[in-house]
């Protein structure tokens, strides 16, 4: 197993920052930061795609006049040269905390600040933006995937039916097929989702996706308590990891290969991980019988993601999170075996989070996250990792 920490200095960051196009080639690694004039500026990114030759960030934006967070779409090119940046309207807040693409057209879900009613936001190649009014009691947008015949799935919560809400979208915004699971009898989860998004420290792991066999699940409400749910859309869950309110359960999962998962679980302050395992499609079980062994360097607050990788000779799962060191942590694990290859940090003097990490079509890495300037302003930042230095860590 190899551990590669990546050593930066705010000089080098500067000086790395400062290449010009015709010293950077599409296929070399880079480190970009993006300042902002305005000091008092505050963006968060949450998504991250590459389509065609652009890199698109899905970031999240301080309103005077609300408190949920406003929209922006920043757009670099294919060596993080800054191309613009395109603000939201202020009546559409709370962006989906990820970019997901289908075709050359990218999408999230967002929701008006007065009706709360969710909209479909797609990003076409050319970098036009275009949103969609959705016809759903639902509101308060949750997490977004996509599926396997190129549709879209939003999980959202329904305040008034007290139900969270699995739904399938079609890519002009229509809705396919929507399943309610009832919150239960218990304490109001009101406040916990307002506070999910209009306060950084109380973001909740809500995300959903789709598995082999027409299997779906989503991390959510569940009587009472945020849990794993696996459901094909009828009236009744088919199967249930249930978590402790929202002290204990899974920040991430992904279906690696057959009815195996790669996760990444917390109990309180403690944090699990494992690359491959089965989970409870039909029957009822608990995070807590996940839990195997603490991982002390991941910070209690930390944000989790996990991606696919493939070199040329073996096929890896990423499991990306942030340490208690402030550092941006890679875990690479062999898809099959389940084994951990090798350790990859960003950060060591300069303070790294994690918002988002993509395997690119060339065979490199793209992670963004925030960082920050002379420790004082928080900016966000693109990595690209070429294939190369991938296969060095590997």
């Amino acid at each position: 197993m190899k551990i590669i920490n990546l050593k930066l200095i705010l000089l080098s960051l500067i000086i790395f920052s400062a290449c010009s196009e015709e010293e950077v080639s599409p296929q070399q690694s880079f480190l970009k930061i993006y300042d902002d004039a305005n000091y008092n500026a505050a963006y968060s990114p949450v998504g991250l795609q590459k389509n065609l030759d652009n890199f698109y960030i899905l970031s999240e934006r301080s309103l005077r006049s609300s408190d949920f967070s406003g929209i922006n779409i920043v757009t670099t090119d294919s060596i993080g040269n800054f191309i613009n940046e395109q603000p939201l309207e202020e009546n559409l807040v709370a962006p989906t905390k990820s970019l997901q693409k289908i075709g050359n057209t990218l999408y999230f879900f967002c929701m008006d600040r007065n009706t709360l009613r969710p909209y479909l936001a797609s990003i076409s190649e050319n970098g036009e933006l275009s949103t969609t009014a959705l016809n759903t009691t639902a509101s308060y947008p949750l997490a977004a995937n996509t599926t396997s015949n190129n549709n879209l799935l939003l999980l959202s919560y329904d305040p008034d039916g007290l139900n969270t809400i699995l739904t399938e979208v079609s890519r002009e915004g229509q809705i396919l097929q929507q399943a309610a699971y009832s919150i239960g009898p218990g304490s109001d989860v009101q406040d916990p989702i307002v506070d999910h998004f209009t306060k950084r420290s109380a973001r909740l792991p809500f995300f959903c996706g789709q598995t082999a066999g027409n299997r779906y699940y989503f991390n959510g409400f569940f009587n009472y308590t945020l849990s794993l749910v696996f459901t094909d859309f009828s009236d009744n869950p088919t199967g249930v990891l249930q978590g402790q309110g929202t002290d204990a359960g899974l920040k991430a999962a992904f279906p690696t290969t057959g009815s195996d998962f790669a996760i990444v679980g917390y109990q309180f302050a403690d944090h699990f991980m494992n690359a491959k395992t089965t989970l409870p499609i039909n029957e009822i079980n608990s995070s807590v019988n996940l839990f195997d062994r603490n991982i002390p360097e991941i910070s209690e607050k930390a944000i989790c993601r996990i991606t696919a990788y493939s070199s040329s000779t073996t096929d890896y799962t990423v499991i990306a999170s942030e340490t208690e060191g402030r550092q941006v942590v890679l875990y690479f694990y062999n898809i099959n075996s389940g084994q951990l290859e090798a350790t990859y940090y960003l950060g060591t003097l300069n303070p790294f989070t994690l918002s988002d990490i993509i395997a690119l079509d060339d065979g490199g890495i793209a992670i963004t996250g925030t960082t920050f300037l002379a420790g004082r302003f928080e900016r966000i930042y693109l990595q690209r990792i070429n294939k190369q230095q991938v296969l060095d860590i590997l």
